[in-house]
């Protein structure tokens, strides 16, 4: 998240000179954080999907494996899709216009799950 963003658009280079901004180094290493942890997260659900589906999806071509796979690979496809139109609109401020979405796609996941947490539960 980068805040001189949201106040100072006069420019269309970089903030560099700014205290809060971010710079290339800094995104870098927070895309490599989030795209670990994000890798580790998936191999826990699929962990957990193997051990919870029922036996009839756990067997044959369909499996749970391959629906894990497919539905993954359509969350990639939809997310590059989103961040191709976000570039085109704006590529000096792509990085809030991919956070900020983004944070209220989670808030709006972690709300869902909560209100309907006893249907859920396994």
């Amino acid at each position: 998240f980068d805040p001189t963003d949201l106040v100072n658009q006069e420019n269309y280079s970089y903030n560099s000179d700014d205290l809060l901004s971010t710079n290339s180094v800094e995104y870098i290493i927070g895309s490599l954080i989030s795209f670990s942890g994000i890798e580790a997260c998936e191999s826990f659900v699929a962990s957990l999907i193997s051990k919870v589906i029922p036996s009839a999806l756990a067997q044959g071509t369909f499996n749970a494996g391959l629906l894990e796979t497919l539905v993954g690979t359509g969350g990639r496809a939809t997310g590059d899709v989103f961040i191709t139109l976000m570039g085109l609109r704006s590529i000096r401020g792509l990085l809030n216009l991919l956070i900020i979405p983004g944070a209220v796609l989670i808030g709006t996941s972690v709300l869902l799950v909560l209100a309907n947490y006893e249907i859920l539960a396994v």
